[in-house]
């Protein structure tokens, strides 16, 4: 048996969404998308989870989570600190001024202290179905030493309300090629747009995207230090600055292609549909599309 750890990237501000969308009770029993991903990583053979958090979430979650977690399941928490940054960088930062945490990369450094074996990665406030998690589970069993990632179709990641930021995929045979972040991707005159190195450009509508539906091993730490250390020489002045896993997993990738290593990145493709909120007009589709599903099952 392998030991299986559920990484939650909880930290979010939900500032478009106008709060703690972690804590939105959203499925049909009122559950929030986190205790579903808990329910769902638990059946698929997962045995500890991780909550990356800001520290006053914690209450919150102690009363969330209070007597509704399996005997056999353990949950720790992490804090998410702005200070909590790799050596020597501290000089491109001005932490009276930053309000918001790094990124999902900060966030998964966050964890580092507490996972050593292998891990999946997910954001707290996104519903991604059974499937994704039996896949996870299988590929990080199965193929210990790569990465790998749950891709989904673009066409069933977006809102209606307005713009959404997406790590664009290129598969080749099963393989990641490349990912890269694209922000403020919708629907404009009949086709998909978004931007990305400062340009709007494109997107074709059969495109995958990575969701955050992730799965490493401890190794992701070495690479995010060394991401993160140059992200913030580069960014760290900047007050919404952010570096994302798509970012680090791509480094990854060039890291491969220049040194000749053979580790991989996986992708399977979602099975089922994935269902987050972006904005808070979202929510009500989200309720129904939950109840939906969930509601019999």
């Amino acid at each position: 048996m392998v030991d299986l750890t559920l990484v939650i990237l909880a930290a979010g501000l939900g500032t478009r969404f106008g709060g703690d969308k972690q804590l939105a009770g959203l499925g049909p029993n009122g559950e929030t998308m986190l205790q579903l991903s808990l329910r769902s990583a638990h059946k698929a053979g997962f045995n500890r989870a991780v909550l990356v958090i800001r520290p006053e979430l914690a209450a919150s979650l102690d009363r969330l989570l209070a007597d509704k977690l399996p005997q056999d399941f353990h949950c720790d928490y992490c804090i998410q600190s702005l200070d909590d940054l790799p050596e020597d960088v501290t000089d491109y930062v001005d932490l009276e001024t930053r309000k918001k945490p790094w990124g999902t990369a900060h966030a998964l450094w966050s964890a580092r202290k507490l996972i050593t074996g292998p891990m999946a990665v997910i954001n707290a406030d996104d519903f991604y179905g059974d499937s994704a998690f039996s896949l996870l589970a299988q590929g990080l069993v199965n193929s210990v030493d790569d990465w790998m990632m749950v891709a989904y179709p673009i066409r069933l990641t977006l809102s209606d309300n307005g713009g959404v930021n997406r790590g664009l995929c290129e598969v080749n045979n099963g393989k990641l090629v490349d990912v890269a972040e694209w922000l403020d991707i919708q629907s404009h005159a009949n086709e998909l747009v978004g931007t990305f190195a400062g340009k709007q450009q494109a997107i074709a509508s059969d495109a995958l995207v990575s969701m955050t539906c992730w799965g490493f091993n401890a190794d992701i730490f070495a690479v995010i230090e060394a991401q993160l250390t140059d992200f913030i020489i580069k960014h760290g002045s900047q007050a919404k600055s952010e570096c994302y896993l798509p970012s680090v997993v791509q480094a990854k990738l060039q890291q491969n292609r220049v040194s000749e290593e053979t580790r991989n990145v996986n992708v399977s493709v979602a099975q089922e549909s994935w269902y987050g909120v972006t904005y808070p007009e979202d929510a009500n589709w989200v309720k129904q599309k939950l109840f939906e599903k969930l509601a019999t099952s």
